[in-house]
Order: structure tokens, then C-alpha cells, then sequence
């Protein structure tokens, strides 16, 4: 008499699962490819593998292996060598299988298992500080603050620079940080940075459309005497915009330059058609298991950033609620607060619609788009699949 095979099936741990009612996803980390499904059998069969009792490797007898929703994934999975099954009379027992749980269910939880609480690991995670500066700055309480801030954050230094009294007092203490600095300015307000400042300094130069090319053919021929990094940002809100922006980098030859969209309030056709993403925009990004746990741990676009504005106040995000102020809260209190009260860090994809997507975690992090636009998902996937 046969006795029917049995076999031990499990996934790869390179291999993110994602599951929600009616629809399965599975992406290679390795090599980008992808398994979907909206079989119930299949669903039904990873949601038993992801159980922690299972440890990501379950047994399946012949009958269910044979069922051609389940043969048919688990020939594809080993094709795409996302997963296999091993004939259990093979093996000495069950197999040692390793799934990439992210375990944190809570920014403070997060903070407090990798302890932390003290001030010097709390500032590691500032990374970038944008300085919004006009003629009234305290630019010597402002040097006061920035003795206190350690390691190597990038700062943005932004606005009409050269209205500033005593700014020059600013950009030497600048000068002095190791730290990369860039001087965020209109092609309007560009100020020569040489040959008085040159350590780790180059330029942002934002352009709003259209261009007076008098100030831009004088802004040009100053930045040209600079051998400083330039890179232009241009603001965009329309198809005519990009064109004409197209002429402008091929005229004057512009080589490093990025393109900003801005939300008008009746340009949505505009962001429907350059900004949302479709599927395959997704699908297409390459993602590693880090990736995947950075994007439901924390915001890749906010953290680690903070803002302050002329008067002092401090932001994590300037969409969001005001953090402190400089004058009156040193670094550490700032910080602290938007780890254990603010909104903008830790703003992942937890809200509905994103919720109930299968591709949650492959979308980037909620950006200032979704706060302007009033909407959470800018993309083109019509999720019917809820919990």
C-alpha cells in the first residue's frame, strides 16, 4: 500500500510577504521579481505559514499540494526560487526556517528596545536641519543653539541670505563644522560664498517659473565663478511648465537640477498624470528587507529632520504641530518631543486606504503631497480589499 507523500513548504527569508483579505503579494528582494494572488487556497496556505507557531515552514499532504491553485503557486514560487517544498521522508524532522518579522509595534516600543534614552543617542538621529533665515534672526542665539547639536547633520541654510545682518558671522561658524551645508536661495538672492567660505558649502538654487532672465543671466554668471556644487530646483505645477524647463537645462546646458511639483488646488489632472503612481511605478522599485522595515518602522522623507524658522520655532514638519523653540528648548527637548508626542517621523502608511493595500509597504513613506492634497494614497490602485 503507498502511503501519500507529505511535504514541508516554506519561503524564502529574502522574500516579503504581504497579505490582505482578497489579494496575496510576494516580492523578491533579491532580484525585484513578484508573485500576486487572489486564489482563497493560496491566501489561505501563507496565512498558515506566517502563523509564529509555524516559524514559516507548515506540512501539506499530497491532496492539498495537488490542488491546482496551490501547484500552480508552488511551481512558480520555486521557479522564481522564492520557496520549495522538501519531501518530509527526506528530512530528519521539521527545518529551520528564518521569516523577516518586523516585531515593533510602536515608535516608543522601537525607542526603548534599543534604549534610546540618553542624549547623544537620541541626536544620532538628526540628520538634517533646515535654518529659515530673514533680517530678523538672532543669528548670536542661533550660533548659541548650534554649539549644542553634535555629529555631522547636514544644515540648509534658506531663504534671501543677504538681507541678513551679520550673516557673515553665521556662514564662519559654518565654515567651521565639517558637516555639508547647502544654501538654499531664489536665482534671484544668489550670494557669492567664495572665496571667504569654502568647507563643504554648495548651492540649491530654487527657480519658480516663468524666469526673469536678467536676474537669471546675472545670478548664472556669479554662480559661475563659484566652484561650488550647484543644483537647481524648479518649480512646476503644469505639462507647460515642464517643457519650458526642458529648454532652459538645454540652453544653458544645466546638469544637475531636479523638478518640484506644486499642488495649486486645480492642477489635480497634473498630479494624476506625473506625481500618482501606478502599479508598475511600484512594482518597479527595487527594495531590499531593509527597506521594507525602514518604510513600517518610519518616514523616510521626515526623519531625522527638523526645522526652524526665523523666530526660533522648531518643526519636524512645517505641516505639523510646532515642537518647541530654540530660544527657549535646547535640541535634545525638540527631538524628544517628536519622538514621543510628534506626528511626522513616525507618519507611515497605517491610515486607510494604505492600510488595506497589499502594496503598503512598497510605497514610499506619506509625503507633504498627501498633506496639501488631502489624500492619503497618490497613486492609481483601485483597492477594493479591506480587512
Amino acid at each position: 500500500m503507498n502511503t501519500p507523500n507529505q511535504y514541508w513548504f516554506f519561503i524564502e527569508p529574502y522574500v516579503f510577504v504581504s497579505i490582505t483579505k482578497n489579494c496575496l503579494l510576494l516580492y523578491n528582494t533579491l532580484d525585484g521579481e513578484y508573485i500576486e494572488s487572489e486564489k482563497e487556497n493560496v491566501i489561505t496556505l501563507l496565512r498558515e505559514l506566517l502563523q509564529v507557531e509555524n516559524c514559516g515552514v507548515i506540512k501539506l499532504n499530497e491532496y492539498r499540494y495537488k490542488q491546482e491553485d496551490v501547484n500552480v503557486f508552488i511551481e512558480e514560487l520555486r521557479k522564481k526560487y522564492m520557496g520549495d517544498i522538501i519531501d518530509v521522508s527526506l528530512s530528519n524532522g521539521k527545518p529551520v526556517q528564518l521569516l523577516p518579522y518586523f516585531n515593533f509595534q510602536n515608535k516608543l516600543e522601537l525607542y526603548k528596545k534599543h534604549n534610546f534614552s540618553p542624549l547623544k543617542n537620541i541626536l544620532e538621529n538628526l540628520f538634517e536641519i533646515n535654518f529659515y533665515i530673514d533680517n530678523t534672526v538672532d543669528i548670536i542665539k542661533l550660533i548659541s543653539f548650534l554649539k549644542l547639536i553634535p555629529g555631522s547633520p547636514t544644515f540648509n541654510i534658506i531663504g534671501n541670505i543677504g538681507l541678513v545682518l551679520n550673516i557673515n558671522d553665521l556662514l564662519s561658524y559654518f565654515d567651521q563644522r565639517s558637516s555639508p551645508k547647502n544654501l538654499l536661495c531664489s536665482y534671484k538672492n544668489v550670494i557669492p560664498l567664495q572665496p571667504n567660505f569654502k568647507n563643504n558649502f554648495s548651492y540649491k538654487i530654487s527657480v519658480q517659473l516663468p524666469i526673469d532672465m536678467k536676474q537669471w543671466s546675472q545670478a548664472r554668471q556669479l554662480l559661475l565663478k563659484q566652484t561650488l556644487s550647484i543644483e537647481y530646483i524648479f518649480y512646476i505645477s503644469s505639462e507647460e511648465d515642464i517643457q519650458y524647463v526642458k529648454r532652459i537645462v538645454k540652453q544653458f546646458q544645466i546638469k544637475k537640477y531636479r523638478l518640484n511639483p506644486i499642488y495649486t488646488g486645480d492642477n489635480i489632472r497634473f498630479f494624476e498624470e506625473n506625481v500618482f503612481l501606478t502599479k508598475e511605478d511600484i512594482l518597479s522599485t527595487s527594495m531590499t528587507i531593509k527597506d521594507f522595515f525602514t518604510r513600517q518602522a518610519l518616514n523616510v522623507y521626515d526623519f531625522g529632520k527638523i526645522n526652524i524658522m526665523s523666530n526660533g520655532d522648531a518643526y519636524a514638519n512645517l505641516n505639523h504641530s510646532k515642537l518647541g523653540n530654540i530660544y527657549t528648548d535646547n535640541i535634545y527637548e525638540i527631538v524628544s518631543k517628536e519622538i514621543e508626542e510628534g506626528q511626522s517621523w513616525f507618519n507611515i502608511r497605517t491610515q486607510e486606504p494604505c492600510c488595506n493595500c497589499v502594496y503598503q509597504w512598497l510605497c514610499p513613506s506619506p509625503s507633504d503631497y498627501e498633506i496639501v492634497i488631502g489624500r492619503y494614497n497618490l497613486c492609481h490602485i483601485k483597492n477594493d480589499s479591506s480587512e
